[in-house]
C-alpha cells in the first residue's frame, strides 16, 4: 500500500512537470524585448532600505519592477509564468527551476525589506510581495506590497529615483556585485557628465550591501568589495569601478569607489552606452 502511494505522488509530479512543460510557447522576442525594460526605483530603497535577498530573489524582484510602468498610479497584478520567469532570468529550464521560483516568490513574501524616513522619523517594515498564485501549469499572477508604492509609483513627479536596464542586473552573478551596481547608478546624478562616486564608512558600505556583520574590512575588501568590482568591471559596459581608501594610522575610515567611465573621454565613442530616459524612450 505505501509503495503504491508513493508510486501516485511520483506520478502526480511527473504528470505537473509535464504540463508546466507543456504550456510553454516561444518567448524569444518576449525575452529581448523584457531583458531591455527598465527597472525604476525611489533613491531611498537603494541607499536607505536593509534587507538581504539571494541573487535570483534579487532578480526576480527586479523583473517584476520591470513591469510597472511610469504612468502607474497603483500595483496592477502581474501576470507571468515560471516559464518566462526563467526565461527572462536566463535559467535552465527544468522542474527544478521552477520549484526553486515557486520558493524564491515566497521569500519575497516573506522576507522584511526596512526602509528608514529621515523626515517623518518613522521605518517602514514590509515585505517585497503582497500575495502571489501559482497554478497547475506554472502560471504566476503577483501583486507587490502596497507599502511599497512610495518607492515604486508616480516616480516622475516624486523625483530622487534610479533606473537601470534589467539585463544589467541579469547578468550579474553575486548579491554583491548587483547591490554595488545599484549604488553606483544612483550616485550617477548627473547623467555621466561627471564621475559618480560614492563615499562610505566601511561599517556603512557593509550594511548597504548586505555583507556578513562579522566582516572587518579586510574581509569586506577581499570577499565582497573586490569581487563586485572585478565583475562588474568585466560585465557592465558603462562602469569602470576603482576603489580608493582613506585611513586615520592603519585603519581605514572611508571608503570611496568611482566609476571613472564617465565623464567620457575624447577618446570614447559618445554612443558607446545610450542614457534611457526612463519616461521618455520606453513605451
Amino acid at each position: 500500500m505505501l509503495n503504491l502511494l508513493i508510486s501516485k505522488i511520483h506520478m502526480k509530479r511527473v504528470i505537473l512537470v509535464a504540463d508546466l512543460f507543456n504550456s510553454d510557447r516561444d518567448f524569444s522576442e518576449d525575452v529581448v524585448k523584457q531583458q531591455n525594460m527598465v527597472v525604476a526605483q525611489h533613491n531611498d530603497l537603494i541607499t536607505k532600505a536593509k534587507y538581504d535577498l539571494t541573487t535570483n530573489e534579487i532578480k526576480v524582484m527586479d523583473y517584476i519592477i520591470s513591469k510597472i510602468k511610469p504612468d502607474d498610479e497603483e500595483f496592477d497584478m502581474v501576470h507571468s509564468s515560471l516559464y518566462e520567469i526563467s526565461n527572462v532570468l536566463g535559467l535552465k529550464r527544468s522542474g527544478r527551476t521552477y520549484n526553486q521560483l515557486t520558493n524564491t516568490l515566497r521569500n519575497l513574501r516573506q522576507k522584511e525589506v526596512i526602509i528608514y524616513n529621515e523626515k517623518t522619523e518613522t521605518a517602514t517594515v514590509t515585505g517585497w510581495l503582497k500575495e502571489f498564485d501559482v497554478s497547475r501549469t506554472g502560471q504566476v499572477q503577483a501583486e507587490i506590497s502596497l507599502k511599497l508604492a512610495p518607492y515604486l509609483l508616480a516616480l516622475k513627479t516624486k523625483g530622487h529615483y534610479t533606473q537601470h536596464v534589467l539585463k544589467d542586473t541579469i547578468q550579474l552573478d553575486s548579491k554583491y556585485s548587483i547591490r554595488l551596481y545599484k549604488l553606483m547608478r544612483e550616485a550617477d546624478k548627473h547623467r555621466g557628465e561627471l564621475m559618480p562616486a560614492i563615499k562610505h564608512t566601511p561599517k556603512e558600505l557593509s550594511v548597504l550591501m548586505s555583507a556578513p556583520k562579522s566582516y572587518n574590512w579586510s574581509q569586506l575588501k577581499q570577499n565582497v568589495v573586490d569581487k563586485a568590482i572585478d565583475e562588474i568591471n568585466l560585465k557592465i559596459e558603462d562602469m569602470d569601478l576603482e576603489l580608493h581608501t582613506k585611513k586615520r594610522g592603519r585603519k581605514v575610515v572611508e571608503v570611496e569607489i568611482h566609476n571613472t567611465f564617465y565623464p567620457i573621454r575624447h577618446n570614447r565613442s559618445a554612443n558607446d552606452v545610450p542614457m534611457t530616459n526612463w519616461l521618455v524612450d520606453v513605451e
